[in-house]
């Protein structure tokens, strides 16, 4: 948190990320994405724990069309996957790659981002950037649903001050017949825990996971969000732990932040009898990770 404070502090307020109502309408209800990446350049190590474990690696990819970074959770659990990342980049040739989609702007130094503009190569695999897979969940032929858990020495950011950090920022929607424009907030913050409850009757599954509406508490028991939605990953620990789960269930999770596609498909759905919902609160839902062995 202290490097995303100075980070802010040296950043623009503001990016534009602009992308494609079709792209927005086929992930909206979609856990991940699969494609062909290119990568251009791989970290020579994971992150140390204390920092989150993850292996970075950059580069382009046809499907997605903006500057992308890949990470692989809990890397040292993954060694093949991590050589087959940075021989990749040796070699540029395109590797499959299939993960948590994810929009957010936590690394974003404030240059616009247009989805389908001309990319050059990348030259590092920590470039400004608003697109991530993140996690990567199979690399080539290499499964990594065993990566997505707590990482030991990892703390994430704290429930109370990193949701309302969510809570407060602002957006505005500039919407075309063929595209969407979001003004945002840079460097909010990239990933929290809390105790979520499970609020919605039904769950939502989908071909590669699953949607559940909850509340988010901190571990006191105090409701900080309400009705926020839960994206978990098919086949994933947390995924499998969700699943017979009703309202009321609680559980204390781990999760990144990413735009809610399906809340600003609504918005501009709705926008045309109701401009105001043009701007307001930031629509975002957590891609939950792991979960805590103490339930609240």
């Amino acid at each position: 948190m202290i490097y995303m404070d100075v980070a802010a502090e040296l950043s623009p307020e503001r990016v534009r990320i602009e992308f494609r109502r079709s792209f927005l309408e086929r992930y909206k209800n979609r856990v991940t994405i699969e494609t062909q990446f290119t990568v251009d350049a791989a970290a020579a190590s994971p992150n140390p724990s204390a920092f989150d474990g993850d292996l970075h690696f950059a580069g382009r990819a046809p499907e997605i069309g903006l500057r992308l970074v890949a990470e692989i959770k809990n890397a040292a659990l993954a060694d093949s996957a991590v050589v087959l990342a940075r021989r990749a980049a040796s070699t540029h040739q395109p590797v499959a790659l299939t993960g948590a989609w994810r929009i957010w702007p936590e690394h974003s130094l404030g240059a616009s981002e247009q989805q389908g503009r001309p990319i050059q190569p990348l030259d590092s695999p920590y470039p400004d950037h608003v697109f991530e897979i993140h996690p990567v969940t199979r690399i080539g032929g290499i499964d990594l649903l065993h990566t997505l858990q707590i990482l030991d020495g990892y703390k994430a950011g704290s429930a109370k001050r990193t949701l309302e950090s969510y809570q407060d920022a602002k957006c505005k929607l500039i919407v075309t017949p063929t595209t969407v424009t979001f003004e945002t907030p840079t460097w909010l913050y990239n990933d929290v825990h809390f105790v979520m409850e499970i609020t919605g009757a039904t769950q939502l599954a989908a071909a590669d996971g699953r949607f559940v509406m909850a509340s988010a508490r901190d571990t006191d028991g105090n409701l900080l969000v309400q009705d926020l939605r839960m994206v978990f990953i098919g086949g994933s620990s947390a995924e499998r732990a969700v699943r017979g789960l009703s309202r009321g269930a609680r559980l204390h999770v781990w999760g990144l932040p990413r735009l809610n596609f399906a809340e600003l498909s609504r918005r501009i759905a709705e926008s045309s009898t109701n401009a105001a919902l043009l701007e307001g609160s930031m629509p975002y839902e957590i891609v939950v990770l792991g979960i805590y062995p103490d339930v609240k």
